[in-house]
């Protein structure tokens, strides 16, 4: 049974992908940072449905403590074959005068610093075959009011992707998924993210299962695409 560490998933979209593997019948690590009570409801919801998963805490931006948290679980799991880097912020518009450097540094620690340093981990005792998929966004596309940390960490990842491709191949295949706007069942739309679905080709917002079928495709296709992305817009992008 293969098994997968998703960093991220205490909610919204790394809660829906988790859910989403373990009903595919994959074992599940899940990392989260502050969603201590949501997290732990999805591990109790994983476990209900048969397969094996943990948990642990951590803040991505402190790499030593991932790397301890990470460690001490796989004494109840296997070692994942497949890294999905989820863990991501999405800070409220300002421009460029509002922006400060710490607010620079929080996004780009946490939306692409972190995606480096836990691939570097996860590659390190990773057997052959294994994959990495990030999850960018369609940000990285775009230049949205008032994102300029975000979008620049989110292009960042798809460079990054293409990057790892190149450096841990043949062993391991890098990917990424960018989402649209993406509507997750039970939750407000995040700021500033919704389209208006006239202006979507497919007429409609995306949602988790849209995504993970992307994630799952790059979890499970040859590992001769490596080094490629996938947007999950709804043509939006076109």
């Amino acid at each position: 049974m293969a098994s997968i560490l998703i960093t991220g998933s205490g909610r919204r979209l790394g809660r829906g992908l988790a859910l989403n593997y373990a009903l595919k019948g994959w074992n599940v690590i899940l990392h989260y940072n502050n969603s201590n009570e949501i997290a732990y409801h999805t591990l109790k919801e994983i476990k209900s449905i048969g397969v094996n998963a943990t948990i642990f805490q951590a803040d991505v931006k402190n790499f030593d403590d991932f790397k301890a948290g990470f460690e001490r679980i796989l004494n109840d799991i296997e070692y994942p074959e497949v890294l999905v880097n989820n863990a991501a912020i999405y800070p409220s518009s300002r421009n460029l005068s509002n922006t400060d450097e710490w607010l620079w540094d929080e996004v780009m620690n946490t939306n692409l610093k972190a995606y480096f340093l836990i691939s570097k981990l996860f590659s390190e005792k990773a057997k052959t075959g294994s994959r990495v998929i990030n999850i960018a966004s369609l940000g990285a596309f775009q230049i949205w009011k008032g994102r300029i940390p975000y979008n620049v960490s989110k292009a960042g990842v798809i460079q990054l992707t293409k990057a790892l491709a190149k450096d841990l191949a043949p062993k391991i295949s890098v990917n990424s998924v960018s989402p649209g706007s993406i509507d997750i069942e039970n939750e407000a739309p995040t700021d500033g993210l919704a389209l208006k679905v006239e202006n979507i080709p497919m007429k409609r917002y995306g949602n988790i299962k849209d995504v993970f079928d992307a994630v799952y495709f790059f979890s499970t296709a040859s590992s001769y695409i490596t080094g490629q992305n996938i947007n999950v817009d709804g043509g939006y992008y076109l």
